[in-house]
């Protein structure tokens, strides 16, 4: 094997050990960041462990839009009910995505450790993969608490599970027993998630292909070969679950927009194959999603404040992290095309990590491909697994020239990476530490929720609906709720969010937000008063920044 020495520099020294904490850091920070809408939108709709079915924001979509998820998705839903009845706080929910994002973190450096056993690779893998995921604002898109992060976690698990122990002099040292614990670790690793999101089918491949690696074939093959039905079987009847829910049948404006959202759709749509395969690689456009790391002068839906950057300072953020980030993924592609080329005589005996590589790769670029709308929680599901390819894939030897690349791009990286953690939190960390102390819906960030203070905030969203009559002791049911009010009503059966229902971009047919609650028998409206139209707001009750309007109320015509 060929061994590449750092400069001899205590700067270089220092590198692999200051890349995993400048990003773990930057993890913390992300502690007061502000709750983003769609962190609260997606548990809304996965309440089956709490309502005995998952919904949609609203019930407009038709007979699909409460559905019982399949058995094995249960489990899933029970812990998420446990943990957020538990604790109904917006702080709460930032917690738990930064210890997932640091809990990734250490998974990824696990992963590097496994896979290779020279120190030096090791550094520079670290301050490659650690790097690349903290530059730009990429560590706070990694604490949104969405699914991304269970299933990233999932997938990584299964990576952690099929390396099994460290490799020694570039094979994988023998293993003691049949590890048949193994593709039974990765079936439910698989079915985990499955059961968060339709995001988990494209990954299938990765599980399958993990579980193969997992342990000898010719010891457990039996196990593996059962393990990977069980997977496929629990992947068409989670795509059968997740498509339906999707569909939208009662409303012809979101089912258009769904399909929008996707080019696989379009092309299942149209019916043109013949273009199909030119149309899926003119949109593998992997650059756009590492754009989302960097500071926009107006982030979606204004997730982090606007108006911090210039355009110009957005182009050279933009220019300078896809430049590293193509750099890596150039490298990772000389490196499988490499390897498969000197075991191009023995392709059914290929290092495993150059086979999970490959496929991490391919599950990752087959979403890319498939995707039309590109934002900033995609990039937390695809840039981490360019990662977890770049892990994979440049820990076996290489040559002399792409070692000596692999350790200019790792200092690099590594060196820019406390260079923009600066620059991140020059740019956005008075504005992160003005909003520390504030609860409730914050100043020019209309979809992001303050986390400080709910529960003087609860107390008064009780005391709001209570004006209108309605108290968790009448076991209030189809509430209009939002981002606020919802953890305090929480284990209100089936509630609804606001944004479907008053906001015209998402409202889809629905027009008439009275005549909609009253045909679903709603016990009233909760809301911040700013979320409501002028129609709804006249006939709302104010107790400070939260009204509600009772169920009494549903008489008297339709909201303009």
């Amino acid at each position: 094997m060929i061994r590449t020495h750092f400069p001899a520099s205590r700067l270089a020294r220092w590198l692999p050990l200051a890349a995993p904490t400048v990003l773990a850091g930057m993890l913390l920070i992300g502690l007061l960041l502000p709750l983003y809408s769609d962190e609260v939108g997606w548990r809304l709709q996965e309440r089956a462990g709490i309502d005995g079915v998952d919904k949609l924001f609203s019930q407009q979509c038709g007979p699909n839009t409460l559905a019982g998820p399949p058995w094995f998705m249960m489990p899933v839903r029970w812990y998420s009910a446990f943990f957020n009845l538990a604790w109904p706080d917006p702080f709460a929910v930032r917690l738990s995505g930064v210890a997932y994002a640091l809990g990734w973190v250490a998974m990824l450096l696990a992963l590097i450790r496994q896979a290779t056993a020279d120190r030096l690779r090791r550094g520079q893998l670290t301050m490659l993969c650690c790097g690349l995921m903290g530059l730009g604002v990429m560590p706070w898109l990694l604490v949104w608490s969405r699914p991304e992060q269970p299933i990233i976690l999932c997938a990584t698990a299964s990576l952690l599970i099929a390396m099994g122990q460290s490799p020694r002099n570039g094979t994988q040292r023998n293993q003691n027993g049949t590890r048949l614990w193994a593709p039974l670790a990765i079936l439910l690793l698989g079915v985990i998630a499955l059961s968060y999101h339709f995001k988990a089918l494209i990954l299938m491949p990765l599980f399958v292909a993990a579980m193969i690696a997992a342990a000898p074939m010719r010891r457990s093959w039996i196990m593996q070969a059962l393990c990977a039905l069980a997977l496929i079987a629990a992947a068409a009847i989670s795509a059968h679950y997740w498509f339906a829910r999707m569909a939208c049948p009662g409303d012809p404006i979101l089912q258009a927009d769904h399909a929008k959202q996707s080019l696989g759709l379009q092309l299942l749509g149209d019916g043109r194959w013949a273009m199909a395969p030119l149309r899926l690689i003119a949109n593998y456009q992997l650059p756009v999603y590492v754009a989302q790391a960097a500071p926009d002068i107006t982030p979606m839906s204004n997730w982090m404040l606007p108006h911090i950057v210039s355009k110009a300072t957005q182009i050279g953020w933009t220019i300078a992290l896809n430049l590293l980030w193509i750099a890596g993924f150039v490298l990772a592609i000389w490196a499988l095309g490499a390897a498969l080329w000197r075991q191009r005589r023995a392709l059914l005996d290929l290092d495993k990590r150059i086979v999970l590589a490959g496929v991490t790769l391919l599950c990752a670029s087959a979403w890319c491909m498939s995707q039309v709308v590109r934002n900033v929680y995609e990039a937390s599901f695809v840039l981490p697994l360019l990662a977890l390819t770049f892990a994979l894939a440049l820990c076996v030897p290489l040559s002399p020239r792409l070692t000596r690349s692999l350790s200019l791009v790792a200092i690099t990286t590594g060196l820019a990476l406390p260079i923009s953690a600066i620059a991140i939190l020059g740019l956005y960390g008075p504005s992160l530490a003005q909003v520390a102390d504030k609860g409730g819906y914050l100043p020019n960030q209309p979809y992001s929720v303050g986390l400080a203070h709910y529960s003087t905030l609860r107390t008064q969203i009780l005391r709001a609906a209570a004006a209108c009559g309605i108290t968790p002791a009448n076991h209030p049911a189809h509430l209009l709720l939002d981002d606020i009010t919802y953890f305090t009503f929480m284990d209100a059966p089936l509630p609804d969010h606001k944004t479907s229902v008053l906001e015209p971009r998402w409202s889809g047919s629905l027009t008439d937000p009275l005549a909609y609650l009253k045909q679903q028998h709603a016990s009233g409206v909760v809301l911040a008063c700013g979320a409501l139209p002028p129609a709804l707001r006249a006939k709302a009750k104010a107790t400070g920044d939260v009204c509600c309007i009772g169920a009494d109320q549903w008489q008297g015509g339709a909201a303009q």
